[in-house]
């Protein structure tokens, strides 16, 4: 059986010795960057209040912070090519732990959002990289499986993180949760030093070669639909993330614990959806996924449309929906990564970097968009209708190409790498 997730074992072809990678850090790694959006989602309110801050301040922070999960994917992913992964995850570790630390003692909404940012650019590099290491020891055929088995650890924090962060709010203050960020942060640094082997090979690149890496990869028709489609996927419903304390707390009165139950809810529809991604990778293939995830998720975010027009929605209707959505999140969203970073095999480091970035760009504009207009709901639902009308017309040909033919890995990609 090919090393994958479900082995430890890093093939000697990659490292040259026999070395055990802990599959449990590289879900703890990943989850650092994206647990810091949905741990704080239901303290967002709160914060405002004590900064003395307008709402859509605190939300144009959850855009900063997922902009620094963007950027930071593209250096990190590159760094990682050039000097390995290890030393690199150290480094970005230290950062998000001392960012998070920082910005709990913050004393206004601009202090607080800049520290947010830097928080993200540190956890981004566990994002990038848990993912190449994935594909340092797994087959091509393997790797959709394998990163589905990924998520499932990843989605773990995340469906609780809103749970956690509700409660936290509540009987601790909006602080104590950045706390525990930059606590997890350090947990993590301390155990990459102490038990992560090296997986990749470094090599020695020229910002002229990396360049040319990324020049590669977004002039590749296949690459840019799935890494543009999987971002609207993936990270599309970031609009109604964003949108959600005022939807919980203002328009239905629940508390911030509340709310962030609902929240957790609404993530772990990505847990069912990756489980049966993994279990499903050997029967469907990559499109199949792709084409069942968008189409569920598109036909929820219709159901939200008419739950709010019909003036029927309710805090159990919309999570409800927003589960059914979510589950189509994790379905596709292993495929579209899967199928993007195969692309260019002798660079899955700035491979995986710009398709997290683009990903991560996606769920930015996403946030910031449900911002605008009267109705923060239905903005955001106009959004998660748009981004699953969007993916599907990206993937629509791309699947119907490789249905005739393999995608290419082009020669002069294995030259410049």
């Amino acid at each position: 059986m090919p090393a994958g997730l479900g082995e430890t074992n890093v093939g000697e072809a990659k490292t040259g010795t026999r070395a055990r990678v802990p599959v449990w850090l590289l879900g703890s790694m990943t989850l650092s960057g994206t647990l810091g959006i949905h741990i704080f989602a239901p303290a967002l309110v709160v914060a405002a209040q004590a900064f003395g801050a307008r709402n859509a301040e605190l939300q144009l922070g959850i855009s900063l912070y997922i902009w620094g999960l963007a950027f930071g994917q593209l250096v990190h992913g590159p760094l990682s090519d050039r000097f390995g992964r290890r030393h690199v995850l150290i480094a970005g570790s230290a950062v998000f732990t001392l960012a998070s630390l920082i910005a709990a003692t913050a004393f206004s909404a601009s202090v607080f959002n800049v520290c947010r940012f830097a928080q993200a650019l540190g956890g981004s590099a566990g994002m990038v990289i848990a993912r190449t290491i994935v594909r340092d020891v797994s087959t091509q055929e393997g790797s959709t499986g394998s990163l589905a088995k990924l998520n499932l650890m990843i989605l773990v924090g995340p469906g609780l993180g809103p749970v956690i962060g509700g409660f936290l709010v509540t009987h601790a203050g909006w602080q104590s949760i950045l706390i525990l960020l930059g606590l997890s942060g350090a947990l993590n640094t301390a155990a990459i030093v102490s038990l992560l082997p090296e997986t990749g090979t470094p090599r020695s690149a020229t910002t002229r070669g990396v360049l040319g890496n990324y020049a590669r990869l977004v002039t590749s028709g296949h690459f840019a639909a799935y890494a543009i489609g999987g971002g609207c996927v993936t990270t599309g419903w970031y609009a109604f993330l964003s949108a959600a304390p005022l939807i919980y707390q203002q328009r239905f009165g629940l508390t911030p614990d509340a709310s962030g139950m609902h929240l957790g809810v609404v993530v772990a529809g990505a847990w069912i959806g990756s489980f049966t991604a993994s279990r499903q990778s050997q029967r469907w293939s990559a499109p199949r996924m792709l084409a069942l995830g968008c189409r569920l998720s598109l036909g929820a975010a219709f159901g939200l449309l008419a739950a709010f027009l019909s003036g029927l929605a309710s805090p159990v209707l919309v999570t409800g929906l927003m589960f059914l959505f979510t589950c189509g999140v994790g379905l596709a969203g292993p495929a579209a990564l899967a199928l993007a970073t195969s692309v260019d095999p002798a660079a899955f480091g700035s491979a995986s970097g710009l398709y997290g970035a683009i990903q991560m760009a996606v769920g930015a504009l996403a946030a910031a968009g449900a911002s605008f207009g009267r109705d923060g709901a239905m903005t955001a639902i106009a959004i998660l209708i748009g981004c699953e009308i969007a993916a599907l017309c990206l993937f629509a040909g791309r699947a119907r190409r490789i249905a005739k033919a393999p995608v290419p890995c082009s020669k002069r990609a294995h030259e410049d790498a």
